[in-house]
């Protein structure tokens, strides 16, 4: 190859690689199709539909397709209107979050128990309530399951999608070299071109890299060790590896969660990531809310929990859960559209900012009603505690008189 040409087909590389660096956008211009590329490697809310390996240790069933995290004929049921309940969901065409209708039969599935192994949840379930320490461990259990299956596939997923960006992308780069060179050197005799191979790294690739150790990082450090911890505490029927906080909300939330957040706290001049399985599960005339960690954080959740004291505060602190913590949720219908469009796109937009954690308030508001009913309460047992201590005083004011009689002063 004479110099000439050999320079020609350089200096169609470095401007085909250089364009590339200086817009890695610019391979997607005027192609379908293509938007996957842009989002899916940063989509925490991959689907999954098919059957897999059941999630329990040593079963080598296959899973069903439709495990419930959240218990459908309970916490599912109370939100729903007309068999449908809204959540939301990561939109890869657009790369937002857009709040969906589900129907209650897909709600808050996955592919993670054998049919065996279902049953596991039967007498928890048939009671329709968390009768005991066991229960609220079961819950636990399918909670972190859930957590296990979801990351590990969209590890599988990220993988998949960096090969098929690699390949797309060098055959875009490969274009562009080629459109470069222009047909006078595309017809060079004995001149073949093969597949172009782009060996440096790009932005994208960068993210998916930091989006996977991450992953990795959360398996290892929190999923699989809180997996373990509640398997040992239900087998041992005793909190041993992991620690809860739950209460009993005496008004139904409208909104079912489970799934994960963190917080940082502060204990002794030193502040610690935390990371925690929550549940939100609305029942009749009541919500059970609790939160768990591994036991060596006990005294940082029991930090944590210690700012939600009054009702307010407790609405509050699910808000929190929804948009700085768990994607795993699912709201009354009813209540989600009473809420302005404006202020819902918002709050979606506010799911997506990955800055904040369910340490940080929640600067809007969801659950306007039910904090407006708390602000009523909490008013109505000031005055009645005011009215008891004046009748107290009242009280105390008497019996100070009759003394001063007695004595005769």
């Amino acid at each position: 190859m004479d110099k000439e040409l050999l320079k020609k087909i350089e200096n169609a590389m470095d401007k085909a690689m250089a364009d590339f660096k200086a817009d890695e956008e610019s391979i997607f211009a005027n192609e379908k199709d293509t938007l996957k590329y842009k989002y899916e490697s940063i989509n925490p809310l991959k689907k999954w539909k098919k059957q897999q390996t059941c999630i329990v240790r040593g079963c080598n069933n296959r899973s069903i397709e439709r495990s419930h995290t959240i218990q459908k004929s309970g916490s599912i049921k109370r939100v729903s209107e007309s068999g449908h309940v809204l959540s939301p969901r990561f939109n890869t065409d657009n790369g937002n979050i857009e709040i969906i209708s589900v129907g209650v039969n897909e709600a808050s599935v996955f592919p993670g128990y054998c049919s065996v192994h279902e049953r596991l949840f039967e007498d928890f379930e048939n009671a329709k309530d968390f009768q005991n320490g066991e229960h609220f461990g079961l819950q636990l259990y399918r909670t972190v399951c859930r957590e296990i299956v979801i990351n590990e596939n969209h590890i599988k997923t990220q993988n998949i999608l960096v090969e098929n960006y690699k390949k797309f992308r060098d055959k875009k780069i490969g274009e562009a070299i080629l459109n470069n060179l222009g047909d006078e050197v595309l017809n060079t005799p004995d001149l073949e071109f093969k597949d172009f191979k782009f060996k440096n790294k790009d932005g994208r690739l960068t993210l998916v890299e930091n989006n996977l150790k991450e992953l990795h990082r959360y398996l290892n450090e929190f999923l699989y060790k809180f997996h373990d911890g509640i398997l040992n505490d239900l087998n041992k029927k005793k909190f041993q590896k992991t620690a809860y906080k739950a209460f009993v909300f005496d008004r139904e939330i409208p909104v079912a969660l489970a799934g994960r957040g963190n917080f940082h706290i502060k204990l002794k001049n030193k502040v610690k990531n935390i990371e925690a399985i929550l549940n939100v599960l609305p029942l009749e005339s009541k919500t059970y809310i609790f939160i768990a960690t591994l036991k060596k954080f006990t005294k940082e959740l029991d930090a944590y929990m210690s700012q939600f004291v009054n009702p307010l505060q407790i609405v509050s602190l699910i808000e929190n859960w929804m948009i700085h913590g768990s994607d795993h949720w699912f709201i009354k219908p009813s209540t989600w559209e009473k809420i302005d469009e404006n202020y819902q796109n918002k709050i979606l937009e506010t799911i997506m900012d990955d800055k904040y954690n369910i340490g940080h308030k929640f600067g809007l508001t969801i659950f306007n009603d039910l904090k407006m009913e708390s602000i009523k309460l909490m008013e109505d047992n000031y005055e009645q505690l005011n009215e008891k201590l004046i009748e107290l005083l009242n009280k105390e004011k008497q019996k100070i008189t009759f003394a001063n009689r007695v004595d005769g002063r």
